[in-house]
C-alpha cells in the first residue's frame, strides 16, 4: 500500500475529477440553453417603439440577468476548480522517481569514470564534513550515496538498468487519493474514513432521493400539483360562468407559496382601486364586497390582483417585490389555465362530452391575459361580439382611442380596416 502522504497529495486530484465531472456538463447545458435563446425584435416600426427602448435590455439589466444565484454558484465552482488546478500543476510531489543519473548530473550510460568523478564534485559540494547544513546532509545520504552505489555496483546497476530500481522489481503499490487525517497512521481506514464513506456514499444519496421523490410526488407530468388538480376539480360546475372563472383559477396550491408581505399592503390597496372595476364587485353593496373580498386568503387575493395588473396593464403601482411576484403569477399562468381547461371538458356524460360553458371561460381568460386585455373588454357591444379586445390589443389603442372610432359607427375590426386611411385620423 502506498504510504499516507503520497495519497494526501493525490488528493487535490480526487476532490478535481469530483468536481469536473457534474460541472462541465452541466456549464455546457447552460451555455447552449443560453445561446439558443431567441432575442425579442421590434416588429413595430414606428418611431414611439424604435425609441422606448422596450426590447432593448440596459447594460444594468443584462447584468441583473446573469447575477442569478445559480450563475454565481457556478462562477465560484470554477474559480475553485482553477485555483486547484494551478495549485496541482505547482505543487511539490514528495514522492519523486529515483534517477541516479540524473541526481548526480549525468547522461545516461555514463562511464564509471565519470560516476566517480561526478560523485566526488557532489560530495564537495554535500558531504557532511563539507557543509554542515543538515538538508545538505540528507540530500547526500538519501540521494547522493544511494545514486552512486547503485550505479557502482554491479547488481545494483543491473537491477536498476532492467526494472528502474536499483532493489529490482518493485512489487504493484496502489494508494487512495484522500487526506491524512481520514486515514491512520499505518494508512488503514480509520473511523473517520468508515463515516466518510457512509456519509458521502450512501446517506447523500439516500438524502437526495428522498428530496427528488417527495417533491415529484407532489406534482403532475406537466409540473401542476395534485393539490391544484382536485381544488379545480372540485370547484368545476357546468354552470360555470365566465367571469367566475378567474375565482376558480386563483385557488391554485401553487399560488398559495407565493409570499405575502406586510410591506405589499399598500402598494396591493393602490392597486386595488385601479382595478376594482374589474373584480365584479356589486356595486350596490360596494363596501359589503370590498370588505368581503379582502377577507379571502390573502395569497388569493395578492394572486388575483396581480392578474388583474395585467389585464388592465396598471404595472406603475407594482413595488419591485410586487414585480418579482408577478413574474411569478405569470409563469406559472399557462400550464395552470392548460389543467384548469382539461378539467371543464373532462367526458362527464355518456356521449362523452365535457362542460362548454367553463371552457369557453377559461380559453377567454387564457387569451385576455396574454393580450393584457380585460375581461370587461370581451362583452358584446353593439355589433361585435367581442367587445373591445380586438382593438385593445393592439398597440396604442386606448379606450378613448376606442370612443373616437366609435363616433364613426365602427363596431368591429374588419370595419375599421375598411376605412380610408384619411378617415382614420
Amino acid at each position: 500500500m502506498a504510504a499516507s502522504e503520497e495519497n494526501s497529495a493525490l488528493f487535490p486530484i480526487f476532490i478535481l475529477t469530483i468536481m469536473a465531472l457534474p460541472l462541465v456538463p452541466y456549464t455546457i447545458l447552460k451555455l447552449c440553453r443560453a445561446a439558443s435563446k431567441k432575442t425579442k425584435s421590434i416588429h413595430c416600426q414606428c418611431m414611439e417603439c424604435s425609441h422606448s427602448g422596450k426590447y432593448r435590455k440596459s447594460i444594468f439589466k443584462r447584468i441583473s440577468n446573469f447575477s442569478t444565484y445559480s450563475n454565481l454558484t457556478l462562477v465560484l465552482l470554477w474559480v475553485v476548480m482553477i485555483f486547484l488546478v494551478y495549485y496541482i500543476k505547482n505543487m511539490s510531489r514528495e514522492i519523486q522517481v529515483f534517477e541516479p543519473f540524473s541526481i548526480l548530473g549525468l547522461e545516461p550510460g555514463s562511464s564509471d569514470s565519470e560516476i566517480k568523478k561526478a560523485y566526488r564534485r557532489l560530495s564537495i559540494q554535500y558531504h557532511p564534513d563539507k557543509n554542515p547544513d543538515p538538508e545538505a546532509h540528507n540530500y547526500f545520504v538519501e540521494y547522493i550515496s544511494k545514486a552512486y552505489q547503485a550505479l557502482t555496483d554491479p547488481i545494483s546497476r543491473e537491477n536498476f538498468e532492467k526494472y528502474g530500481h536499483p532493489d529490482g522489481r518493485q512489487g504493484f503499490q496502489m494508494g487512495i487519493a484522500l487526506p491524512q487525517f481520514l486515514l491512520d497512521i499505518d494508512g488503514a481506514s480509520g473511523g473517520i474514513l468508515l463515516l466518510w464513506i457512509v456519509g458521502v456514499c450512501i446517506l447523500l444519496p439516500l438524502v437526495i432521493a428522498v428530496i427528488y421523490l417527495s417533491r415529484s410526488s407532489k406534482y403532475t407530468g406537466n409540473y401542476v400539483m395534485h393539490h391544484t388538480l382536485s381544488t379545480y376539480y372540485y370547484f368545476m360546475k357546468p354552470s360555470l360562468a365566465p367571469s367566475k372563472v378567474m375565482e376558480v383559477f386563483t385557488k391554485a396550491a401553487e399560488y398559495m407559496e407565493i409570499p405575502v408581505r406586510r410591506t405589499d399592503d399598500e402598494p396591493l390597496q393602490k392597486l386595488f382601486m385601479s382595478v376594482r372595476s374589474e373584480l365584479n364587485l356589486d356595486l350596490k353593496n360596494i363596501k359589503q364586497e370590498q370588505a368581503k373580498f379582502w377577507k379571502q386568503h390573502p395569497a388569493i387575493v395578492k394572486t388575483e390582483l396581480l392578474i388583474q395588473a395585467q389585464l388592465t396593464r396598471e404595472l406603475s403601482t407594482l413595488s419591485p417585490a410586487l414585480l418579482g411576484d408577478f413574474k411569478r403569477v405569470l409563469e406559472l399562468a399557462p400550464r395552470l389555465l392548460e389543467e384548469l381547461l382539461k378539467m371543464a371538458v373532462i367526458p362527464r356524460t355518456a356521449q362523452g362530452h365535457g362542460w362548454l360553458r367553463p371552457a369557453i371561460g377559461v380559453v377567454e381568460l387564457s387569451q385576455c391575459i396574454i393580450q393584457a386585455v380585460p375581461l370587461s373588454a370581451r362583452k358584446a357591444t353593439g355589433g361585435s361580439t367581442e367587445g373591445n379586445a380586438p382593438f385593445l390589443q393592439l398597440p396604442h389603442f386606448s379606450e378613448s382611442v376606442i370612443k373616437k372610432i366609435a363616433r364613426k359607427k365602427v363596431r368591429t375590426f374588419q370595419e375599421f380596416q375598411d376605412m380610408n386611411p384619411q378617415d382614420r385620423i
